[in-house]
């Protein structure tokens, strides 16, 4: 290892300045993208995503480019004799019936000094017989009456003195023998229902009284005498209410927040104090970007009278972006205290787990819950037969794209249904057993197309590539100015090892030197005794000779 360190040190490199480079390296991987890149990409997102007349988002928020997927799931009652005399109802579901949804806000008004916008909200829905096929719409349903049904339980509960009145107006104008509903699916739904109020009874002028000054929601004059009424033609293409939400200019977290609605800070359907009442998160059309995934995400449902929050689950991706994915499910209202607002008379009077009473909000006994009941009570499936929930077709979900605050895809899954009970005064009513009786459900759905599935890679290809080279940066820059510092300290002393080294070598040349001068002259001092001796030997032999 030493030898290598020598080697390395011996080589004509200059380390300070290697070390000065590897340090600007570094700096540059620290300044540039650890700190500026993600600054500077955080301020284009908060400029790109503001509500501001001339920005982007506000376009596309404005006015939604492309249609929603709105699906609509209906549970046809197969046995409404049995469920007249008391029988246990038996569904089967009927769908999907696919609708284009176009999302548009109108009337806007900005106020610059409170950084706000005031708006109003349409949703207007389109029969697609093409994507429903094999369903048309024409399809013959049999449901508990819309309005026999809710009336008639609701008056019963909240009421109580006024169900001689409303009994009389009922077998007035519905003179039915069971409190079930037939009719061709578009007719129930959008086009309506016939509701005749053309009789000159006290009890029946009060109910139409009703009709006539807009209390009852889905209820449309026709002529004089008779009105339509419709699960969801009301809302088609109407007001669904006046909004005011933040801009986000002054403060990107709070982009779309709702502040008012229907210039009401807070609801009053849910009693006083509380969170019920609250307004939290958005419209559901926006959301803000730089979230906590631990925060959830939170929107306002208007015709609910509900802030629904969705928690976060999992990581997840779509299209391969990153996403979060986020879930809603009602949990059990009776062991959440803060959530006691939305029961009546808690905690014993709260609903049952997986569900939510929406009485207080509608004036009916309706009751919402995850699509079959998932999630729910078990209890329930003892009261109905026919469903069959699962996780697949019957969750709700959301692929959130935590930066730009981007749902890249999701599908909001709602069921509707009815807790109804028997009501003695209405014949048609009296033997009903007391159940959460499942009336349709809807999906909610849209997906990033390509187009702007294409725009978001492009961005995380650059967010990619900055990650790639701050680690790239930053690793070899501070490796590179550590190990240049390192061997720069090392070379002094590797001089004085190598001085040394040479003062030794030349001590052992100059004794090995020494050693050989001395063996050569001792050699040769010997050398010429031997040569004297022969010589004398010599000389001897000569004279023996010549003796002889």
């Amino acid at each position: 290892m030493n030898e290598i360190v020598e080697q390395i040190t011996n080589l004509k490199i200059n380390f300070k300045k290697l070390a000065i480079f590897f340090l600007i390296l570094l700096i540059f991987g620290i300044l540039v993208n650890w700190l500026a890149f993600p600054f500077f990409l955080k301020r284009a997102i908060q400029n790109k995503v503001v509500l501001t007349p001339k920005s982007e988002t506000r376009k596309l928020w404005e006015k939604v480019p492309f249609p929603v997927d709105f699906k609509v799931y209906v549970f046809n009652i197969t046995n409404p004799d049995e469920v007249t005399n008391g029988g246990r109802p038996h569904v089967q579901e009927v769908g999907p019936f696919f609708f284009d949804e176009w999302k548009e806000k109108y009337d806007l008004e900005d106020d610059e000094e409170k950084d706000t916008v005031t708006y109003h909200m349409r949703n207007t829905f389109i029969f697609r017989p093409d994507k429903s096929c094999p369903l048309t719409g024409k399809e013959v349903i049999t449901i508990p009456h819309p309005l026999v049904m809710p009336l008639s339980v609701a008056v019963k509960r909240d009421q109580a003195p006024m169900m001689p009145l409303v009994s009389e107006a009922i077998n007035t104008m519905f003179p039915v023998e069971k409190p079930f509903y037939t009719a061709p699916f578009m007719d129930l739904f959008f086009n309506g229902i016939p509701v005749d109020c053309s009789s000159e009874v006290f009890a029946v002028k009060a109910v139409c009284t009703q009709f006539a000054t807009g209390e009852v929601k889905g209820g449309v004059k026709y002529n004089e005498t008779h009105y339509v009424f419709s699960l969801m033609g009301g809302a088609n293409g109407t007001d669904a209410g006046k909004f005011t939400v933040y801009r986000g200019k002054k403060r990107s977290l709070d982009v779309g927040r709702l502040l008012l609605f229907d210039d009401e800070e807070e609801l009053v359907t849910w009693g006083e104090g509380g969170e019920c009442n609250k307004y939290k998160g958005t419209d559901s059309t926006i959301f803000p970007p730089f979230l906590k995934k631990e925060d959830g995400l939170w929107a306002f449902a208007a015709d609910l009278c509900i802030s629904l929050g969705a928690y976060y689950e999992r990581p997840s991706s779509f299209m391969g972006i990153k996403t979060l994915r986020y879930t809603i499910d009602f949990g059990d209202l009776k062991n959440e205290p803060e959530k006691h607002c939305y029961c009546t008379n808690p905690p014993d009077g709260c609903p049952p787990k997986g569900t939510m009473a929406l009485s207080k909000c509608v004036g009916g006994p309706l009751v919402i819950s995850l699509p079959h009941l998932y999630l729910a009570e078990p209890k329930l499936f003892d009261e109905v037969t026919g469903l069959k929930p699962n996780e697949k077709d019957h969750k709700i979900y959301l692929e959130y794209e935590i930066m730009t605050g981007t749902p890249l895809s999701a599908a909001k899954r709602l069921q509707f249904n009815l807790d109804v009970e028997s009501v003695e005064e209405i014949e048609s009513m009296k033997n009903i057993r007391k159940m959460i009786l499942p009336f349709f459900w809807v999906e909610e759905s849209a997906e990033l197309n390509k187009t702007y599935a294409d725009m978001f890679k492009k961005l995380f290809l650059t967010i990619e590539i900055n990650n790639s080279l701050k680690w790239t940066f930053t690793f070899f820059g501070g490796v590179g100015f550590l190990m240049c510092m390192y061997f720069n300290s090392l070379k002094p002393k590797i001089k004085e090892v190598q001085s040394q080294k040479k003062v030794g070598d030349n001590f052992k040349i100059n004794l090995n030197v020494n050693k050989l001068n001395d063996t050569v002259a001792s050699e040769s001092n010997g050398g010429t005794k031997n040569i004297l001796e022969r010589q004398k030997s010599n000389d001897s032999t000569m004279n023996n000779s010549v003796k002889y």
